[in-house]
């Protein structure tokens, strides 16, 4: 089945525009009131839409309906975000900006939208590539513009932490009715390798062995709450992550249960037998620049050579905390019946407190933009 890229276009001047947009948070906040406004006059409300950051998070089906607990997670991953992506603006950055804005700015930024596009598109199915060049040229024909330059184009770049990296991130809820604290443990691994499938292939194995051990034990035996973990990757950056959201218990205690957990992984690993298989997923190739079509097949390969001494080495290098490559980030929301005092109780040993997003990222360093 052929799978063909094809165009990208954008008015004369894109370049300066994209440049100002990237750069201007009133522009952001224009950008977000836009779709707030076009938003009324879309008739189709179940149309699933892509993660405005561009990251694709583990096995996760983002659509648009979501319980109470999804609503919560998400905006507790939303404040890791601000912490690993170069450029992204919070809620609350958006709003501090929109007092000032009128319906003429918004009018005035429409067209800076429109002077903005970049197409990049796959044409699936039986078709000859005869016939997705033809389709290409129905949009080339219609959008009388000049590609945009590829050095215009956004890319995003992704926080690279430190060695031993032991980062923490505390924040209160703020909806003050909120009881549930959530502790998110996000473990930073590799940047993705152009055309290798290898380290996937062990984040996915490693999540098929001990997710169903991480719920028996804190979800099942301890009764913490709502337990999770799985892969991630980050603007071509591969994680993973450990996330508890509990009701009954604050964020130090959580962060000291899946710890524990995590320290005891070794030992799940050398019980195991030397036969181990995974379930493979579907990649979004093209948004994150792959463009690897067969990378299940390529996946499935890296899998068969696995075993278990692989697993266990590739545990203890980025999950044993005396490991340099054991570089991690816990973001510790605290609900509204939680003490934060408690934080000054905690046994765990903290490297860093990130008190403030901007200023954390103004003294990092960033891996190259790879999407």
């Amino acid at each position: 089945m052929p799978h063909y890229k094809f165009f990208s276009t954008s008015a004369p001047g894109g370049s300066e525009t994209s440049r100002i947009y990237s750069s201007r948070i009133p522009a952001a906040a224009a950008a977000a009131l836009l779709h707030e406004s076009l938003s009324q006059y879309d008739d189709d409300d179940g149309e699933e839409e892509e993660d405005s950051d561009g990251s694709y998070e583990g096995d996760d089906e983002e659509g648009d309906d979501m319980d109470e607990d999804e609503v919560k997670e998400k905006g507790e991953q939303q404040t890791k975000k601000q912490l690993l992506c170069k450029r992204i603006y919070d809620s609350d950055e958006k709003l501090s900006v929109l007092n000032d804005l009128s319906l003429t700015d918004l009018n005035s930024f429409i067209p800076v939208v429109r002077s903005q596009i970049f197409i990049e598109a796959l044409c699936h199915g039986n078709l000859s590539e005869d016939e997705a060049v033809n389709i290409s040229r129905i949009f080339k024909n219609s959008l009388t513009t000049e590609p945009l330059p590829v050095k215009s184009r956004h890319r995003e770049q992704i926080t690279c932490f430190p060695l031993s990296a032991k980062l923490v991130r505390v924040v209160n809820v703020k909806n003050k009715s909120e009881t549930n604290s959530v502790v998110e443990l996000y473990y930073q691994i590799e940047p993705e390798e152009a055309q290798s499938t290898k380290m996937k292939a062990m984040l996915d194995l490693f999540h098929e062995i001990i997710e169903e051990p991480l719920f028996s034990q804190l979800r099942t035996k301890e009764q913490l709450g709502y337990v999770e973990c799985g892969p991630r990757l980050t603007y071509r950056v591969h994680g993973f992550c450990f996330c508890v959201q509990s009701s009954k218990y604050g964020p130090v205690h959580l962060f000291g249960r899946i710890d524990n957990f995590i320290k005891d992984i070794e030992g799940l690993l050398v019980r195991l037998n030397n036969s181990m298989k995974s379930p493979l997923e579907i990649i979004e190739a093209i948004v994150d620049k792959r463009y690897m079509f067969d990378y299940s097949h390529k996946e499935a390969e890296e899998l068969r050579s696995i075993e278990k001494k692989d697993v266990i080495s590739w545990y203890k290098t980025y999950f044993r905390e005396s490991s340099p490559k054991c570089r991690r980030l816990a973001v510790r929301v605290w609900g509204c019946d939680t003490n934060m005092k408690e934080t000054q109780t905690d046994p765990k040993s903290v490297q860093q407190v990130i008190a403030e997003a901007v200023a954390f990222k103004s003294t990092s360093q960033f891996y190259p933009s790879l999407c």
